[in-house]
């Protein structure tokens, strides 16, 4: 009896291995890289890099430094450079990277709005209509990238950023820190809607301010349709089950 029981774990554990093997030989390998696909990672890191050194010394040079020549063109530069780093880390699906230099750039973005409207003379010019666009954006960013993080396949983890591991947002408040942005673009959108209203009663040419702004709402409505259906769905999980 003890060797019947030891030939069948042998034959059970030759199956296993033959299933094991076979099992190796019918799966894909992993689809190697071609050149081209190599050539641009590279060109997607080297970008970053650049971007990341130009902010590195002008943030510096803002700092460091006051009424001098470029003080105010270096000021203006930094939200595009942290905007271009969003873009690119969107781009290579690194979301949690995104929301954080999307974030970075508000700041800069809100102060802009609150100096031109210090100056009565630019209340109601194409400059605070681009100034408040581009908070607006900054606002919608953050958004879209949030609710790029809650995806199936990464639903319930935290917003981490890649290299400092630093907690942005909770798993369970990202979907509520997506609607806040939210908000505060729609509120800040309408003010743009009804300065563009101003500007163009007034005569002044809004050049491609119009477009920019009918686009940005364009993306703003879609935030809002991603925000309704997962408000659907979690309505539809509440439901009870229904008997058959």
């Amino acid at each position: 009896k003890r060797v019947k029981v030891e030939n069948a774990s042998t034959s059970s554990s030759s199956t296993t291995t033959k299933t094991k093997q076979e099992d190796k030989e019918n799966s894909t390998p992993p689809k190697k890289e071609t050149k081209e696909e190599e050539n641009e990672k590279d060109d997607v890191q080297l970008a970053l890099e650049m971007m990341e050194n130009a902010y590195s010394i002008l943030d510096e040079y803002t700092s460091s430094s006051s009424g001098k020549d470029y003080q105010a063109w270096a000021k203006i530069q930094l939200p595009r450079i942290l905007c271009g780093l969003g873009d690119v880390f969107s781009f290579v699906s690194q979301h949690a990277d995104a929301v954080d230099v999307y974030t970075r750039a508000i700041p800069y973005r809100e102060e802009a709005v609150e100096d031109v409207l210090k100056e009565e003379d630019k209340q109601h010019s194409i400059v605070a209509l681009t100034c408040r666009r581009q908070l607006v954006e900054a606002y919608v960013l953050v958004a879209e990238e949030l609710l790029a993080c809650c995806k199936d396949d990464d639903d319930g983890e935290d917003v981490v950023t890649t290299e400092s591991k630093v907690v942005l947002v909770k798993a369970e408040e990202k979907v509520e820190y997506a609607r806040g942005y939210y908000d505060k673009a729609r509120d800040e959108l309408q003010e743009a809607v009804f300065l563009m209203g101003k500007i163009a009663a007034s005569g002044q040419d809004l050049g491609t301010e119009k477009e920019d702004v009918c686009f940005l709402a364009t993306m703003l409505m879609g935030v809002g349709n991603t925000l309704a259906e997962m408000d659907e769905k979690e309505e539809e999980k509440k439901k009870p089950a229904t008997k058959i």
